[in-house]
């Protein structure tokens, strides 16, 4: 492949990506009302925000234009280490990031190891570490997509090259 090909490959990708909302879209998945609406209101000026308030209504809001999940672990019926294997079932590159105040469910160290979260965070407050957070998830979930349109790319026309 010719270099002038490959500027050209890179140049639609980009295009692409500015073509996307210039907002991205977040699921907040918590049972309890008033956290979702305090995350709401943190949130929509910078994300496009989905709630959920449940698990399998969580895992349900998720679809491809997800950027990240924020998701509590105790929740009413279906917990959150749930909805996150069901998740990641669908959409494995989607970011998780736990957002409890029930540490003392599972050994954080458990958590991490078991379900693999772009981050575990616990509800103490510091909203600034869960902003950080959420900008690198969304971030990383960008990179991802774009690397897999660029390889996509890259593998069409090396096929078509024959």
């Amino acid at each position: 492949m010719a270099f002038k090909e490959l500027d050209g490959l890179l140049q639609q990708v980009v295009a692409s990506q500015r073509q996307q909302v210039e907002r991205s879209r977040i699921v907040i998945v918590d049972d309890d009302p008033d956290m979702r609406r305090s995350l709401e209101l943190l949130l929509r000026g910078t994300y496009l925000v989905v709630l959920a308030s449940a698990a399998a209504e969580g895992v349900a809001a998720v679809d491809d234009d997800t950027c990240a999940v924020v998701l509590d672990i105790k929740m009413k019926g279906y917990d959150g280490f749930w909805a996150c294997a069901e998740i990641r079932k669908r959409y494995p590159d989607v970011p998780i990031i736990f957002y409890s105040a029930w540490q003392d469910l599972k050994d954080p160290y458990q958590v991490i190891n078991e379900h693999h979260p772009f981050g575990y965070l616990t509800k103490d407050g510091d909203t600034a570490r869960l902003l950080d957070m959420l900008e690198a998830a969304v971030r990383m979930h960008r990179m991802t997509l774009y690397n897999k349109k660029l390889v996509d790319g890259l593998l069409k026309a090396r096929r078509q090259e024959g």
